[in-house]
């Protein structure tokens, strides 16, 4: 799907700070404890971590002695929250490598913030995203948990690049420079467009799509596809796609897809935010004075999108169309949560923190619970991204990535922004101390 525009943050100067230092272990005391499994929120629960993995969780976990501890009293935990789709500004257009690193940075922090403490970037110039990843995982850069896919793998003119295939086994040559930058996922655009206001383009034939899916699998790479439409995500689920990179957003699902889904479980990702943001620009730009925009968003660049880019989509038909078609998607979203409390899953298409609050409001306006969208932007994003078993929930042994919350997002999901502490793998990040506007704001603004 198309990028509407991207939001400018400066976001320098963050920093994660040891637990403790006498010792690597942190507890969690008196909590309400939301684990990100569905089940229901545990009162005065301990949580306990050592190093950067939990330890123990629950009503009766047990706190070592001598550990930092947080007073949870009146609070809630619950896990990181996971953005399984943005596309990170900085990657593209022609300023300098260093200028486009700190755009990337600021625009990552500006996650942390959020609560967001795990990204998976869905395209993107490859040298440039993994340079951040590699960043991130050594420790280098303050930085959500990144994984990526780099470049996107598509039919010549087709919907990505710059891994175009047309024979086989011949462009196979591609896939292997593709895999030596070792995508987390691989991401396959199939997309023929010809709807909404997008003139035809090319897809890959089945049988070829199935053979390039066979190859990453056989090389251990899980694969996301870009699908917008019923025929398209079915004939993906056969070839062996594991994950769906888009809801279904040209018409309702049929029954049949429905119950078909209902036996497959394939995860899809919401992405609902990006088509929507369009209309909610143009109609209503005064959601950028909401806390969150206002914390992490110049006041030059609110006031940009606010006046210039609004009075632009008040003209453009695309943003028309998909107000139209974004309720069509809510809905389909809405009815495999009903078949499958596991196959719907959190992402943006965006590259900010708030994006992510926005497509949990907009899930929650499709009639699902606030509690069931929680799972959405913790296990169930965990699990299309293929880990689960690491993270997505507050389970021992798995990595320590939790959100402090000041009120119950299980009755209210605005209450998901109302962040206290952010933890990323077993570390606090001081909030306080990150370069944003609401640590710089003067009494006059």
């Amino acid at each position: 799907m198309r990028r509407l525009f991207t939001l400018a943050l400066v976001v320098v100067g963050a920093a994660a700070f040891p637990l403790a230092q006498g010792g690597n272990v942190l507890v969690i005391r008196n909590v309400t404890l939301v684990d990100g499994t569905g089940r229901p929120p545990v009162a005065n629960a301990t949580v306990v971590i050592e190093g950067s993995t939990i330890k123990d969780a629950g009503a009766y976990a047990q706190a070592p002695a001598g550990a930092r501890t947080i007073d949870g009293a009146g609070k809630f935990l619950i896990p990181g929250l996971i953005d399984a789709h943005i596309h990170l500004r900085g990657g593209r257009g022609q300023t300098a490598a260093a200028d486009q690193e700190r755009e990337g940075i600021r625009a990552l922090q500006s996650y942390l913030y959020a609560g967001v403490t795990t990204v998976f970037d869905a395209g993107n110039r490859p040298e440039f995203i993994t340079g951040l990843r590699a960043k991130e995982r050594s420790g280098a850069i303050v930085s959500p948990r990144i994984f990526a896919t780099g470049g996107t793998v598509a039919s010549p003119n087709g919907h990505g690049g710059p891994y175009n295939v047309e024979a086989w086994p011949a462009d196979r040559r591609l896939l292997d420079e593709h895999l030596a930058t070792k995508p987390d996922l691989a991401k396959i655009g199939q997309d023929e467009h010809g709807w909404g206001t997008r003139p035809q383009i090319r897809q890959l034939p089945e049988d070829l799509l199935e053979k390039i899916i066979r190859y990453y699998h056989s090389k251990g790479v899980r694969i996301i596809i870009h699908v917008s439409n019923e025929h398209n995500a079915i004939e993906a689920i056969y070839a062996g796609a594991d994950t769906l990179a888009h809801p279904i957003i040209q018409a309702p699902m049929s029954e049949e897809y429905v119950r078909m889904m209902s036996v497959k479980h394939v995860p899809t990702i919401s992405t609902l935010t990006i088509g929507e943001n369009y209309s909610r620009l143009a109609e209503h730009p005064e959601y950028l004075d909401q806390p969150l925009y206002r914390d992490t968003l110049e006041a030059a660049e609110r006031q940009m999108l606010k006046t210039e880019e609004s009075a632009k989509q008040k003209e453009n038909r695309w943003a028309a169309w998909m107000k139209v078609m974004t309720p069509v998607a809510q809905d389909n979203m809405k009815r495999l949560n009903d078949v499958g409390k596991d196959i719907v899953a959190a992402g943006t298409d965006q590259t900010s923190g708030p994006a992510l609050h926005r497509e949990l409001e907009l899930l929650v306006g499709a009639g699902i619970s606030p509690a069931d969208t929680i799972v959405i932007a913790t296990r169930n994003a965990a699990r299309a991204l293929g880990k689960l078993d690491e993270l997505g929930t507050i389970e021992a042994g798995k990595l320590a990535d939790m959100v402090l919350l000041k009120a119950d997002p299980t009755r209210n999901i605005d209450n998901a922004k109302q962040v206290d502490t952010v933890i990323k793998n077993g570390q606090v990040i001081d909030r306080a101390k990150l370069d944003l506007p609401v640590n710089r704001r003067t009494s006059s603004q």
